[in-house]
């Protein structure tokens, strides 16, 4: 029962974390477009890669802190963190391509 007490706990963690995330870089991003382009510009590519972005964090970091404890956590690899990487840069810059 414990074990699935930590469970439910880190599900609700990690949808804070995952609002958080995109509220934060939304804005972040909301902010940098419009400074470059005089109004804020955000699509479904920008939250589309924000998602892969938290996938990404979440794996390599936000797991090994949370409450639920397990032995099948473990990192990505270097590889799929670093592929994972680009296309979310790549997600978050096509608006540019667009507006253009």
């Amino acid at each position: 029962m414990l074990k699935l007490g930590s469970f439910i706990l880190e599900l609700l963690r990690m949808f804070i974390l995952l609002i958080l995330t995109l509220l934060i870089l939304g804005g972040l991003e909301r902010l940098v477009y419009s400074l470059l382009f005089g109004r804020p510009i955000y699509t479904w590519s920008m939250g589309i890669g924000n998602i892969v972005l938290f996938f990404m964090l979440y794996r390599n970091y936000f797991q090994f802190k949370g409450w639920y404890k397990s032995a099948k956590n473990k990192k990505l690899s270097t590889s799929i963190t670093r592929s994972l990487a680009v296309i979310s840069v790549i997600l978050i810059i096509i608006p540019i391509w667009v507006a253009l």
